[in-house]
């Protein structure tokens, strides 16, 4: 599948990618629910996961002011001079998740397993998505000391490449807390998959207690689709999300969820084919990737309704993020000529009902950030 496809339909996560195909690049991925499912299906029984190679270590970022490395040394992520972003901005690269704050990252957690991270609403943890051999788990890791907390046991305790161990696992992802910090929404499947063998299931909307010790609660699921990348409206009034078409021929759409209501509609003035949602901090605005043809960059749209604003105008587009103080946009985006993601910025000026963006800037060069992880920006 050509790049432009990829980045108009994204993966979900290890059931859509298998590590070689995630360090293969955007061309690499791209499928359907159903299939990628059936090849983990036979990638347990046949033991593959235990294969995988080895992962290349991850260079650390550094100052573009920095001294080159010497020469058969691996060579390092650098940050395109002059940009300095405010906050603290989370990314994952080879399932680590690392910290970008000013000029510079840092890892934070992971060993090749960890993904889709997101700020707890005071900035005192990050909720992100643990991989498993047939199962991923929801985290909180706080970080003012402590190890990681579970708040799911999705695992299951039959043989690894069982058809028994399939059934039994559950998957998450992508999380989202509740601007009170109270709970997390995030996507699960709600029943045992099905089918001979067992690998037809569907992913729903769930929410969970931000503390160890909760049970999930499932509050939407639709048999015609997936629910994928959950995002809360900043006054906590609404969960917005991407619904993902389960069969082939489907388009993703963007829905809405009334936490007093508990009714479901499509996010207002949001085209189908849209995914990635992300809320400005005031909640005026609704930034998403989009497609335009073939290509896929970054809209905005007022919350409510209204007419949509063009970002970007890269092709490549997607995971949008707006920083604390509104006034600047993060996304992430392919690079002419390159192959893998790295991240942008944008200033973003707000005039009446109107919203402007600059020209975007690349912030780093050779990254291959995770683009399913998408970003969060905290303060």
């Amino acid at each position: 599948m050509a790049t432009r496809d990829w980045l108009v339909r994204p993966p979900y996560g290890i059931l859509g990618r298998s590590r070689a195909a995630r360090r293969a690049g955007p061309a690499a991925s791209g499928m359907t629910m159903r299939f990628p499912v059936i090849c983990l299906v036979i990638m347990l029984l046949t033991a593959c996961a235990s294969s995988a190679p080895n992962p290349t270590p991850a260079p650390a970022l550094l100052p573009a002011t920095a001294p080159l490395p010497e020469p058969g040394a691996p060579q390092p992520t650098v940050i395109a001079a002059g940009v300095r972003l405010p906050g603290r901005l989370l990314f994952v690269r080879d399932g680590t998740i690392w910290m970008w704050q000013d000029q510079t990252g840092r890892p934070l957690i992971g060993d090749d397993q960890a993904v889709q991270p997101v700020w707890a609403p005071d900035g005192s943890a990050i909720a992100y998505i643990q991989r498993d051999q047939s199962s991923s788990d929801l985290m909180i890791a706080p970080l003012d000391g402590g190890g990681p907390l579970r708040l799911t046991n999705n695992g299951s305790r039959h043989p690894p490449g069982s058809f028994e161990r399939i059934s039994d696992s559950v998957w998450a992802f992508y999380p989202s807390f509740a601007p009170d910090g109270q709970t997390i929404a995030y996507a699960s499947q709600y029943a045992p998959p099905s089918g001979s063998p067992a690998a037809e299931y569907h992913l729903a909307l769930f929410t969970i207690p931000a503390q160890p010790g909760g049970v999930r609660r499932l509050i939407y699921a639709d048999d015609t689709g997936h629910v994928g990348r959950v995002t809360h409206t900043p006054d906590g009034s609404a969960i917005v999300f991407t619904l993902e078409p389960a069969y082939a021929g489907g388009s993703s759409q963007i829905m809405r969820y009334d936490r007093t209501t508990g009714t479901v509609a499509p996010q207002p003035d949001v085209p189908s084919g849209s995914y990635d949602p992300a809320f400005s901090p005031d909640g005026r605005w609704l930034a998403f990737a989009g497609r335009d043809g073939d290509r896929t960059d970054i809209f905005a749209v007022p919350a409510a309704g209204g007419t949509i604003v063009r970002l970007t105008g890269l092709g490549t587009a997607r995971a949008p993020a707006f920083s604390p103080d509104g006034r600047r946009i993060a996304f992430l985006a392919v690079a002419p000529g390159e192959t893998g993601f790295d991240l942008w910025v944008a200033d973003i000026r707000i005039i009446g009902d109107s919203i402007q963006a600059s020209s975007p800037r690349q912030v780093s060069m050779g990254l291959r950030a995770d683009a399913d992880s998408g970003l969060s920006w905290g303060k």
